[in-house]
């Protein structure tokens, strides 16, 4: 994509899988599409997908389809409602999965075409470093990480950081606790923060938590589509103040839920003593 392209830009990956990216993206899409704006969800996994399921459409084309120059990138969009379109990802309709970088960076680059249609492209890249290397180096996106408290999440996002910032040492992270309380949640985000800045020299922000909710994870289990799920959910509450720090010029209404994860220095001494 050329750099002077000012389209907004969101990576949304993890150093680990299981963590609930494409759930976050999900949420994040929706939330950004409320504005009236022009969104496009690229589902980026190589095998599988899940974008379009929480959805509830049936895709014909992939992502990965785009490596084949007959298939055009307007042909492989899916549309949620009149300001969300989605691009499904894994092995959807006749895709296979990226056999090599080129392929993988081929479909990416012909995706560009499309992307002065609109206002956000938010890519779910998932865990695969290959793919997220790839998303970062031709989009040149924010990215927003994903993570659990445990200390293997932890660890793989922190290798995941190290690993972006080599090749583009500006780049804005942000890091999301998800399916945590708060407590649980800024233990594990100032974790990942303090070993950045000790061992990288390099700061991330605090994007927030996202609280464990059983009933929208039961509603999609159950069928429903996410975004028919999301009433009264508190982690489509949670998501607004995500997507206030991730795109701060977003237009769109933020809930203030937490303000700063940040706890006080004597509330968690551990950590301030963390890598001394």
């Amino acid at each position: 994509m050329p750099r002077n392209d000012r389209r907004t830009m969101l990576l949304v990956a993890s150093g680990k899988g299981g963590v609930g990216t494409s759930m976050i993206a999900a949420l994040l899409a929706l939330t950004a599409a409320e504005s009236g704006k022009r969104v496009l969800l690229v589902d980026a996994c190589e095998s599988g997908g899940t974008l379009h399921h929480l959805f509830g459409v049936r895709p014909t084309h992939s992502l990965w389809m785009l490596s084949h120059p007959r298939i055009m990138p307007r042909e492989t969009l899916l549309a949620v409602d009149e300001t969300l379109m989605l691009l499904p990802g894994g092995t959807s309709g006749a895709a296979v999965a990226p056999t090599s970088d080129d392929d993988r960076r081929a479909s990416l680059s012909r995706l560009a075409m499309i992307y002065s249609d609109f206002d956000l492209v938010l890519f779910d890249g998932g865990s695969r470093l290959d793919t997220i290397t790839a998303i970062s180096e031709l989009t040149d996106p924010a990215v927003l990480l994903v993570t659990s408290a445990d200390r293997l999440s932890l660890a793989a996002n922190y290798a995941l950081v190290k690993s972006v910032r080599m090749r583009r040492p500006n780049a804005p992270i942000s890091v999301v606790a998800n399916r945590h309380g708060e407590a649980l949640s800024a233990e594990a985000c100032e974790y990942l923060v303090d070993a950045c800045a000790h061992f990288l020299a390099g700061t991330i922000a605090i994007a927030g938590s996202i609280p464990d909710d059983p009933c929208l994870q039961a509603a999609v289990g159950a069928g429903m589509t996410v975004r028919d799920a999301l009433s009264g959910s508190p982690a489509a509450d949670a998501i607004r103040g995500v997507l206030a720090v991730v795109l701060p010029s977003w237009p769109t209404v933020a809930i203030p839920i937490t303000t700063s994860l940040r706890s006080s220095p004597s509330s968690s001494p551990s950590l301030s003593r963390r890598w001394s």
